[in-house]
C-alpha cells in the first residue's frame, strides 16, 4: 500500500490510521510488526538543524502519546542514499534521546517489530530484511498501569513539514 505525505503536510493521507485505540497493560508484553519500503522520495535536506529531526513510522503510546509512548523514527542517514532508523520515546513526559538502530537502504523492504518486554520493562527495536537483523533493547520505566493506550502512524516532523511529497510503502 502506497502512504504519500504531501507536501508542506505532515501526515499521510486518507488520516484512518491515525490513532486506533488498543488496550495496553504496563504487565503485559506484546509486539507490533510491520513491513515498509523507503523510496528516493523519503530523502531531502534541510540546510539548518532540522535536518536531524525524527520523523515517526509507527509505535505505540502508554496513555497519552506525549507523556509515553515508543516508535520507530526515521530521518536522512549522512550516508548518501541510506534512511537513519531510530527509537523515539516519550517516558514520563520527557523525551528520551534518541536510539540508534541501524541505516537501511533505499528501495528495499523491511520488517520493522516493536516489543515491549513486561517483564524487565523493555522495549526491544528489530529491524530485519532477508539478509540481516539489527535490534536493541532500552529499558523504560512507566509511573503508571496503563489500561489504555494506541497505534501512533507516519508523521513527518520535527519542526518543519515535508519538503516535498514523501513516498513509503506499506505492506
Amino acid at each position: 500500500m502506497k502512504r504519500k505525505i504531501p507536501k508542506n503536510k505532515r501526515r499521510a493521507f486518507p488520516y484512518f490510521d491515525m490513532f486506533v485505540p488498543v488496550l495496553i497493560r504496563k504487565n503485559k508484553s506484546f509486539s507490533i510488526t510491520k513491513q515498509f519500503k523507503f523510496t528516493d522520495s523519503t530523502l531531502y535536506r534541510f540546510d539548518d538543524e532540522d535536518q536531524h529531526d525524527v520523523n515517526k513510522l509507527f509505535g505505540f503510546s502508554f496513555g497519552m502519546h506525549h507523556n509515553d509512548s515508543v516508535r520507530f523514527g526515521w530521518r536522512p542517514s549522512t550516508q548518501p542514499y541510506r534512511m537513519e532508523i531510530v527509537g523515539y520515546e516519550y517516558l514520563n513526559k520527557l523525551r528520551i534521546p534518541t536510539i540508534p538502530i541501524c541505516d537501511i537502504q533505499l528501495n528495499k523492504w523491511y520488517k520493522y517489530e516493536l516489543k515491549y518486554i513486561a517483564e524487565t520493562e523493555q522495549i526491544e527495536y528489530t529491524v530485519s530484511n532477508e539478509n540481516e537483523t539489527h535490534s536493541t533493547i532500552h529499558p523504560i520505566t512507566l509511573k503508571h498501569n496503563w489500561n489504555f493506550g494506541y497505534k501512533l502512524y507516519l508523521y513527518f516532523g520535527g519542526n518543519k513539514k515535508a519538503p516535498h511529497d514523501i513516498i513509503i510503502y506499506k505492506k
